[in-house]
């Protein structure tokens, strides 16, 4: 494409996949974008949305695919194994990652294509596969064509962090930052790191009462259902996404990593919440594309 670059939102929920009539609308995969920046395809994360974004990259031809993993939990790479470049010997996929313990990663990695979980083996991975850990808690990779990928580790989700993404591209930047949470707006180091993006991809998977454990009135869209806070388990609320935006003084937002208990109508609900505090803000659907121009 010329100009700027486009992103598909293929897999927008979190935690576990969540098919239906009540997702439909707004999509029921685990995370997983596709970025397209110069003709450099990306893919940010391999939840079961990759399977999407597997079968439009298998139909443009053999140039490297880069797919740059936020962290390791299982909502984040189940869909791996089904992308479907990686069955084409015409391809060559660069699996970027953070690294944990020496090897510790690749290993949990490889695990996905092997017996007892698949019967594939590594063997059967026809692609030119290579593993290309980012060690550092931040840095930057660069690609063809000017296109940048950055890259700092956020703490706040339980165990080991993660990493957001900036990718920058003919003057044009796209941040990600899926699993965090930030109760009091990022920090500073934080802020510098996705200031002026022109679109920032937030994690916003829960509402203001399901995070703090108090009752949620029951409407027609929502529901009820017994619920307990959810502070520390490293997830934002749509509120704190609308804030950091405001914050980083970015150019649009799009909620995302929804929680699989919520209904297109309670996304619905989310994103005019969000919009008080955030006037520019959207929501991820699977199969959007938005364009990013020069």
């Amino acid at each position: 494409m010329s100009g700027g670059f486009e992103l598909t939102f293929c897999g927008v929920r979190g935690s576990f996949p969540v098919p239906g009539q009540d997702t439909r609308r707004f999509g029921g995969n685990t995370s997983s974008l596709l970025l397209e920046a110069a003709g450099v395809p990306l893919v940010l994360d391999a939840g079961t949305g990759i399977i999407r974004a597997g079968r439009q990259l298998a139909a443009r031809g053999a140039r490297p695919i880069h797919v740059f993993l936020s962290h390791l939990h299982s909502d984040h790479i189940m869909g791996l194994p089904f992308f479907a470049p990686l069955f084409d010997p015409r391809q060559e996929v660069v699996l970027h990652y953070p690294e944990d313990g020496g090897r510790r990663s690749r290993r949990a990695l490889e695990a996905l294509f092997v017996p007892p979980y698949s019967p594939i083996t590594l063997q059967g991975i026809r692609a030119r596969l290579r593993f290309a850990p980012l060690r550092a808690a931040a840095g930057r990779v660069a690609l063809d064509d000017g296109v940048e990928v950055a890259y700092a580790r956020h703490d706040s989700h339980p165990c080991l962090g993660v990493l957001l993404y900036r990718v920058a591209c003919q003057g044009r930047s796209l941040v990600y930052a899926t699993d965090v949470e930030s109760p009091h707006v990022f920090d500073a180091r934080t802020r510098a790191f996705v200031a002026g993006a022109d679109l920032l991809v937030h994690d916003s998977q829960y509402f203001e009462n399901d995070y703090v454990g108090a009752p949620r009135a029951a409407s027609g869209k929502s529901g009820r259902w017994p619920k307990g806070a959810r502070r520390g388990f490293g997830h934002s609320t749509m509120t704190m996404a609308a804030r950091n935006a405001a914050a980083c003084g970015v150019g649009r937002l799009y909620l995302f990593h929804y929680d699989p208990r919520y209904s297109d109508a309670m996304l619905e609900e989310m994103v005019q919440l969000a919009r008080r505090e955030f006037p520019r803000t959207y929501l991820a659907r699977e199969g959007k594309s938005v364009h990013i121009r020069r």
